[in-house]
């Protein structure tokens, strides 16, 4: 097996395993929620964040209505609001979503982005297509973060630092699963460190 492979597989069976602790509700990185987040968990402000930690593996999922990143949440229509589409993209791509305990040393090894309005055709053959635009005129994205920690026991806090890219913001509902336990938290734009347990 690649290691990529091998990779996927054990990213595979980290979900499975979560997905019994959150109810379900874990995508770390790749897999679909068929109860949480729909419509109805659909609240302007709020995002979701699911944290795995598993060996030197990190794996970090952002829910989020496209509201609180673009202001807007159908495709970009005008000049401005495509350059604002193509900004926020760049943003969530970046290196500077999560800061980490520096004596941990991670590092990202993956990033994938799943929305129909900032990454059309993000979605596989067999994805249930929940993200897309719904008749509702909501549309959600999904965004998914690998890292690597070189030293993981050190792994203190994890500084979420998505509300300073992104203002629209209030508050992220965070559920996490650490090798010391599971830990839950409401991050907010004043307190938006994760403390590892």
């Amino acid at each position: 097996m690649t290691q990529f492979a091998h990779q996927s597989w054990l990213n595979k069976l980290i979900l499975l395993t979560c997905s019994g602790l959150f109810g379900g509700a874990v995508l770390a990185a790749g897999g679909h929620s068929h109860s949480r987040h729909n419509d109805a968990a659909h609240v302007h402000g709020v995002g979701e964040l699911e944290v795995v930690q598993d060996g030197n593996g990190l794996f970090i999922s952002l829910y989020s209505p496209l509201e609180n990143v673009l202001g807007f949440e159908r495709s970009p229509k005008t000049d401005a609001e495509k350059v604002k589409a193509r900004r926020v993209k760049s943003l969530l791509q970046a290196n500077g979503m999560f800061a980490f305990s520096p004596d941990a040393q991670c590092k990202r090894t993956s990033y994938k982005l799943y929305s129909e309005v900032l990454n059309p055709h993000s979605h596989g053959p067999s994805d249930d297509h929940q993200h897309h635009e719904s008749e509702s005129g909501h549309s959600d994205f999904r965004v998914a973060y690998e890292f690597e920690c070189a030293e993981p026991a050190k792994l203190k806090v994890i500084d979420v630092r998505v509300f300073r890219q992104f203002p629209g913001f209030e508050k992220i509902e965070v559920q996490a699963l650490f090798p010391k336990g599971q830990v839950g938290a409401s991050l907010t734009p004043k307190q938006s460190t994760l403390v590892v347990q």
